[in-house]
């Protein structure tokens, strides 16, 4: 189709000038804006659209344009009739006058629309001197109502070409093709995927349960990296290991997993000893919670329920619960229903744990001072941080006031804190207070809700990992190691961790304990030294944890010696005297 386009706008003859008006204010730029106008013709030429919508009309230029090259489509323009985003006030009458009998034109703010007017189109024009939000909000309505997008003027400004780039990355699954053509301004034309159903102004999760796809859970959902390595056998993912934490708290009995997703808290309690009722109403992730569960060889213990949170079935009382990433996806209503019912159905001192992304503080203050201050820069942040995901999913983002008010009409103890993005210390404000710009900055924010008092700080203390003495009574066996692999490639070796001292063993600050390896070669030289970390679960003194290692390839072929370990950051490693806690596999690494 480039090809096509380039072509027949080589050959054309139209010129916009033979019905611009000689009174616009920018007619001194009209020689420059020929082949402009030139290769629209050329693309609607090709296109054949018959139907198209334009968002800013200004003089009507691009509406004599397309309907010279195609005139019996239809066409539809709307503009504010502003001085704004490049607009002249008055110019749509001059629009007018310049078109044929089958244009139309509506006065009115596209930004202030769900929907663009008339449906689906086979071409919508979408002005390129939006801001940038005015850009996502146009385009994000030209996806679903386009068989072909043009957006106007690609390369106009840095700031119009890197909003639009934002949206094509956060679009890319919704984008079957699109192609830039240089030029004057650019012109990036995008061929969205058929049947792009996006819901608008969505007030309950029902009206969105189509959108929890294997693509979602997979591609954009948080920890689908580490959920991809492991398949769900470990909680390498802070924010569910946080999650898992903080229900290691509680004495093996009976678990809910609300909106278990794909699955890895659901293996990690049932790890832990609970019977887990696991609940999605999405059956893609029930599918993927079934493959995690599998893996980790607990499915005696484990119940599934493919339906409504706020609806399943319960049974007697539970002594914890979880709602990990759950609750911006509900409406407050829904909310209301699903807090009410767990709080009939928990153990008197059973335990509710919460945690939600992001803290509705971070977008509305943290976020909003970043971006006045990158403006002010002229570096680049979008208007709007939120990914496609979560601008489709979150339908209601918390605030700690709301969260903690919520929680409160159904459970006489409730402890809400906040936690920094990167969540290497998801506890620290239950040990210190923040500062008013510390919570408003903290993208996270966790809940634990009870009928019964409890000192969750208190609790959580003993998760701490500080210097351990040594040597340690630590039995570390290989249970699975592949006997090959390819150069620098990542493979998974199981092992199991079986903490004989009377020392409990984690992963957490400040002196963090994880799984890692040596490779040596033929000759006992060190290759590699540091090899990739991976999370130790928490291993009380008596314990065994089984965990699947992430483990990299040296990238030159070879005999190797794989020595598999331990190490407490900034302390020691494990496979020195006096502990020489360690097992070493031969592996045969080959030709990438």
């Amino acid at each position: 189709m480039i090809s096509e386009i380039l072509a027949t706008a080589k050959k054309a003859e139209y010129d916009f000038r033979r019905t611009a008006n000689p009174d616009d204010p920018l007619r001194h730029l009209f020689a420059e804006w020929a082949s402009y106008y030139r290769m629209k013709w050329a693309i609607a030429k090709v296109l054949q659209p018959q139907s198209i919508l334009e968002i800013g009309v200004r003089f009507g230029y691009s509406a004599a344009t397309f309907l010279d090259a195609c005139p019996e489509c239809k066409y539809l323009g709307i503009d504010n009739d502003s001085e704004t985003s490049g607009g002249h006030k008055g110019a749509m009458n001059y629009a007018r006058s310049i078109t044929t009998g089958n244009a139309r034109y509506l006065l009115g703010d596209s930004q202030t629309m769900d929907e663009f007017p008339g449906g689906k189109y086979d071409l919508i024009h979408v002005d390129g001197q939006q801001d940038g939000d005015g850009s996502f909000r146009d385009l994000t309505k030209a996806i679903r109502q386009g068989r072909y997008v043009l957006v106007d003027g690609y390369f106009w400004t840095r700031d119009n070409f890197l909003n639009v780039s934002e949206f094509l990355h956060r679009h890319r699954d919704l984008i079957e093709s699109y192609f830039v053509i240089p030029g004057y301004a650019g012109e990036l034309l995008i061929t969205p995927k058929p049947d792009v159903a996006l819901p608008v102004g969505c007030t309950s999760s029902e009206t969105l349960r189509y959108a929890y796809t294997s693509d979602y859970y997979l591609l954009d959902c948080g920890g689908c990296d580490s959920f991809k390595r492991d398949r769900g056998a470990g909680l390498s993912d802070q924010r569910l290991r946080a999650v898992g934490s903080l229900a290691e708290i509680v004495p093996p009995g009976r678990a809910l997993d609300l909106g278990c997703g794909r699955g890895e808290l659901t293996a990690f309690l049932a790890r832990l000893g609970h019977e887990v009722l696991a609940v999605d109403y999405s059956p893609q992730a029930i599918e993927l919670a079934r493959e995690a569960v599998d893996a980790a060889q607990v499915n005696d213990r484990v119940e599934f329920y493919c339906g409504d949170a706020k609806e399943v079935p319960l049974r007697d009382k539970y002594d914890v619960a979880v709602a990990s990433d759950l609750i911006e996806h509900m409406s407050p209503q829904e909310l209301d229903r699903l807090y009410g019912r767990l709080a009939e159905h928990m153990a008197a001192d059973g335990l509710f744990i919460v945690h939600t992304y992001p803290n509705e503080w971070y977008y509305r203050f943290d976020y909003a001072r970043k971006l006045r201050q990158a403006r002010r820069l002229g570096a680049y942040l979008p208007g709007n941080p939120r990914s496609r995901y979560e601008q489709l999913m979150h339908i209601n983002e918390q605030s700690p006031a709301v969260l903690r008010k919520q929680l409160q009409k159904n459970f006489a103890h409730v402890t809400l804190w906040f936690a920094t993005h990167e969540l290497s210390e998801p506890f620290a404000n239950l040990k210190r207070k923040f500062s008013r710009e510390e919570m408003r900055a903290a993208g996270d924010l966790f809940a634990v809700a009870s009928h019964t008092p409890f000192d969750i700080a208190a609790l959580v203390s003993d998760m701490e990992m500080q210097p351990v003495p040594r040597p340690l009574r630590i039995q570390l066996n290989v249970l699975e190691v592949p006997k090959s692999a390819a150069a620098g490639a990542r493979f998974a070796a199981k092992v199991s961790v079986h903490n004989q001292s009377d020392t409990t063993l984690t992963s957490w600050q400040p002196r963090p304990i994880h799984l890692c390896y040596h490779w040596f070669n033929e000759a006992g030289e060190t290759v590699v030294f540091d090899g990739l970390r991976t999370v130790l679960p928490k291993t009380s003194p008596g314990a065994e944890q089984v965990v699947v290692m992430q483990v990299e390839a040296p990238w030159q072929p070879g005999k190797y010696l794989l020595r598999l370990t331990m190490v407490q950051e900034l302390v020691c490693w494990f496979d020195g005297a006096p502990q020489s806690t360690f097992r070493e596999v031969l592996v045969d690494v080959g030709a990438y």
